[in-house]
């Protein structure tokens, strides 16, 4: 995986393949047979120039190839009567938009430089029927391999690539794009590796039991993930995320405010038979709840990867389905037993309090009064 070490998955990250590009265009067409039939052929020869620009970027988890050139090659072949002929194929349009990632069709021109006669513009109609066909097995190919030479580039998560679909660009969800790891050999042989530890947080608007079933029920799993999971919630059983890619035990389960599990990624970059901690704790608040994510034993060098990871697989997968709060609300817990019990204020002084101070308060003056006169 390869997020950044931010939520990054859902903006926009791009990286530029222009050369890359024409080099690839080089490599697989220069030299390539466009038809042979008999004495009569036709082949690309190389590439004459590339205009324009091609990337790789990632936008809200979808990995996107995004190219517009102006390709020229010229091309040569013998016409039937043994003439040579020479000239320029040109696509103008060279588009994640048209050909094969798009509509099908590229628009082309094919243009003589050298030959001519009958036989001469023979081959050139030849040509052009046989080259919709070429450019799709040729150029078909493309999308695919931008995606897997530099998709793992701006896919702040792993070491895997991603393959666009056929109708269009967009391509893999981030489980799929985890799920594409690459092999397994040549991974970092166990040994005694220096770790830290890494912690992400979140706020979820949904309350702490909701939250323990989405991390732990193998039904609800895939909700978030968008991949198959397995899960039986009870310790010492065993449970796997996005296809298989994360794996471990879980350790304990006290629902619904801690999780702790063994935690192992598939990834050429993970050491064999090495396994984290994740300790998952949940918060209740009065609107939400506070989720923290403490992974423990992520070798070094390693910490932005995984945070991210976490960041962009666990977070973001929430986000996906509505969970999480975006707004910056500071974090209310609940009030404590204490101060929920309700302080009844004392009643008002009924009228008859108020007669019986006002009959005293006669009384004491009359007292007064009659002191005064007996003496």
């Amino acid at each position: 995986m390869a997020l950044p070490p931010s939520t990054a998955n859902w903006h926009w990250r791009s990286k530029d393949v222009t050369k890359w590009a024409k080099d690839w265009l080089r490599s697989q067409l220069n030299d390539a047979v466009i038809f042979s039939e008999g004495s009569t052929n036709a082949k690309i020869g190389t590439l004459k120039s590339c205009d324009g620009d091609a990337e790789v970027g990632m936008r809200k988890s979808k990995l996107l190839t995004i190219y517009d050139l102006n390709v020229e090659w010229s091309w040569s072949g013998t016409a039937s009567d043994g003439t040579l002929v020479e000239g320029n194929i040109s696509i103008p349009d060279m588009s994640h938009d048209t050909g094969v990632d798009g509509d099908g069709d590229y628009e082309f021109s094919c243009s003589l430089t050298s030959g001519s006669g009958s036989a001469a513009n023979a081959l050139q109609q030849r040509v052009r029927k046989e080259l919709p066909k070429f450019f799709k097995d040729k150029l078909g190919p493309f999308p695919r391999a931008m995606l897997d030479t530099h998709g793992r580039d701006v896919t702040p998560s792993v070491s895997g690539t991603a393959t666009p679909v056929g109708n269009g660009p967009a391509v893999a969800s981030p489980a799929e794009a985890v799920a594409r790891l690459a092999p397994l050999k040549g991974k970092v042989p166990a040994k005694a590796i220096n770790t830290s530890t890494v912690t992400i947080e979140a706020t979820l608007a949904a309350s702490a039991e909701d939250v323990f079933d989405l991390l732990t029920n193998e039904a609800r799993i895939p909700s978030w993930t968008r991949a198959p999971a397995r899960s039986k919630a009870v310790p010492d059983s065993e449970y796997s995320l996005f296809g298989g890619n994360i794996h471990g035990k879980y350790v304990q389960l006290d629902k619904p405010s801690k999780i702790v599990q063994s935690w192992q990624l598939k990834s050429p970059s993970w050491p064999d038979n090495h396994s984290a901690t994740l300790t998952t704790t949940l918060e209740q608040g009065s609107d939400s709840t506070r989720v923290v994510f403490t992974l423990d034993g992520v070798p070094s060098g390693q910490e932005d990867e995984i945070r991210g990871n976490i960041n962009g697989y666990y977070v973001q997968g929430f986000q996906a389905i509505g969970y999480v709060r975006l707004e910056n609300d500071s974090f209310r817990p609940l009030p404590r037993a204490q101060d929920t019990t309700t302080q009844h204020a004392k009643p008002p002084p009924s009228l008859s309090t108020y007669v019986i101070v006002a009959s005293v308060v006669v009384s004491l003056v009359a007292a007064s009064f009659g002191a005064r006169y007996l003496h």
